[in-house]
């Protein structure tokens, strides 16, 4: 489903609204570039866009399968395929519940592919619109946004482990025995966590390096950077206390 359509040019939004896909293609040819947002589309919708936008099939088959790894592809006609795996805290079934979002950029458009409910991209393009500097840098400067938001969005899922985490932690180093199953479960989100957030670090990475024709968005992304390697770092910490913590409730 299409959730959201925009062109903008020189740092402006112009049109907003539901549109066809035919004028949407239209108006990517009209200088700046579209941006749609596409929220868990069927097949029929997707090879429509992709026949509208001529994208490479196999990077369509990629944004349809979910649990892809986080990755930044380039394929034929300047269009680069970036894969994001978002992630929000359930802290009633203490599971981190992803989703993923598929980013297909061009010259002339963005097109974002939505699964699940974590990380909605509508306050990426408002803070986007606000900095018309920013946005003047095109395609760079919506994958900065989108990246920004997911990795702002994987804060209270570091915070909601560590809350669970102390809480095991304390249990067990009281002397008192925790529920073995709790900590293997703990133990598996953290670890699930980390394998969506480790392989996005190379995918910030390149996307900094092919930032060149838009220096003035490099530091941002670089904070983005910065941010997720602390996330990083914090999962793989989570992870490893977890082990402890079931190492001495097993003693």
């Amino acid at each position: 489903m299409i959730i959201d359509f925009a062109h903008y040019h020189d740092g402006r939004r112009r049109d907003e609204g539901s549109v066809p896909l035919q004028e949407a293609a239209a108006r990517s040819r009209q200088g700046g570039f579209v941006w749609l947002g596409l929220f868990e589309p069927g097949e029929e919708e997707l090879a429509q866009v992709r026949d509208t936008f001529g994208l490479h099939e196999l990077a369509v088959e990629d944004a349809q399968n979910l649990h892809m790894r986080p990755k930044i592809e380039s394929y034929d006609q300047d269009v680069q395929l970036v894969i994001l795996r978002t992630a929000r805290y359930d802290d009633a079934a203490e599971e981190v519940e992803f989703g993923q979002i598929s980013i297909f950029l061009a010259p002339a458009f963005v097109i974002t592919v939505r699964q699940g409910v974590a990380s909605e991209l509508h306050g990426a393009r408002q803070r986007l619109e606000q900095r018309p500097e920013l946005l003047a840098a095109g395609r760079p400067a919506a994958l900065w946004a989108i990246l920004d938001q997911v990795v702002d969005d994987y804060a209270p899922v570091v915070a909601g482990l560590d809350y669970d985490i102390d809480q095991v932690e304390a249990t067990v180093f009281s002397g008192a025995s925790a529920p073995t199953e709790r900590i293997y479960s703990l133990r598996r989100e953290a670890t699930d966590f980390y394998r969506a957030v480790h392989p996005l670090l190379a995918v910030v990475v390149t996307a900094i390096e092919r930032a060149t024709d838009a220096p003035q968005l490099q530091p941002y992304i670089r904070d983005v950077h910065d941010h997720l390697l602390l996330v990083n770092d914090e999962v793989a910490a989570q992870r490893d206390l977890l082990g402890t913590i079931l190492e001495a409730n097993m003693a």
